[in-house]
């Protein structure tokens, strides 16, 4: 005889198929604890059914399968009981299920809905800031403006061209300098083939840079120390990249007592003898 291990659980589930429960996670849990009902039904049911009827699965199964002596009415009806209360246990979890599923989605929804206003309350809020900041920095400005212009108007301003001619030397000659490199410590020799040297010196810190010129800078003495030789380039960004590498002659065998500078004013060399010394 076609019998279910699982009545118990239908039962249950019988007396709380209407039931609304307190918490989504109680309903998901609910699902959950009795699918496997439904399962172990079809498990128990579908093949007494395949065995009797003489199918092998429930899609071979045919009307004039169920007209065989063995199929009787009692176990016709024991199958037909069976099913039915099957069905009714998958429908009602398939009912919790569906609601379960809905209130998650209006729970969602206003999740969303509550991120969305405090986001617009937040940005709000900002706008605020940022407008309070404007005016305070708009009220400064003009408090400055007006104590610039009294100033003004209390001193002469004498701007000769003699200024601004020297303010225009200074500044193309900055500009120049940046472009140009001094080396210390380069071996001199009285007939010296200098670019090559220089050239060899740069592929060293894996630089090739356009070259204008490069010459030994001030007095020969006779002492064994070596003149500084300028080099000037095309711009100042492979003066940049030289000199961020130039680490790298240390690591050389012909070039480990020879290091870049950059080209610096007489103020700017003594500072920085000054920094060195401290």
């Amino acid at each position: 005889a076609v019998v279910s291990t699982q009545s118990t659980g239908r039962d249950i589930l019988g007396m709380k198929g209407n039931q609304t429960f307190e918490s989504l996670e109680k309903a998901a849990g609910y699902v959950a604890e009795y699918a496997p009902v439904i399962d172990s039904d079809v498990n128990i049911n579908l093949p007494a059914i395949n065995s009797v009827a003489g199918g092998k699965t429930v899609y071979d199964l045919r009307p004039e399968m169920f007209k065989k002596a063995a199929c009787t009415k009692e176990k016709m009806g024991e199958w037909l009981i069976e099913i039915g209360r099957s069905l009714k246990f998958a429908n009602d979890l398939l009912k919790i299920a569906n609601t379960t599923i809905s209130r998650l989605q209006s729970s969602t929804i206003q999740d969303k809905k509550s991120i969305i206003t405090l986001q617009e309350e937040v940005i709000s809020i900002k706008n605020e800031q940022l407008q309070n900041v404007s005016t305070t920095v708009q009220s400064e400005m003009k408090s400055y403006c007006d104590i610039v212009k009294k100033s003004c108007s209390e001193s002469v301003v004498n701007v000769t061209q003699e200024r601004l001619t020297k303010a225009v030397k200074t500044a193309v000659e900055e500009d120049d300098r940046s472009k140009n490199l001094v080396v210390f410590g380069l071996k001199e020799e009285k007939e010296e083939n200098l670019t090559a040297k220089i050239d060899e010196l740069f592929t060293c810190v894996g630089e090739k840079p356009c070259v204008l010129e490069c010459v030994r800078i001030g007095v020969t003495s006779e002492d064994s120390s070596f003149r500084p030789v300028k080099i000037m380039l095309r711009s100042s960004n492979s003066v940049h990249q030289i000199l961020r590498k130039s680490g790298k002659l240390r690591g050389s065998e012909n070039f480990k007592t020879v290091y870049f500078s950059p080209d610096r004013t007489r103020e700017e060399r003594a500072v920085h003898q000054q920094l060195v010394l401290q």
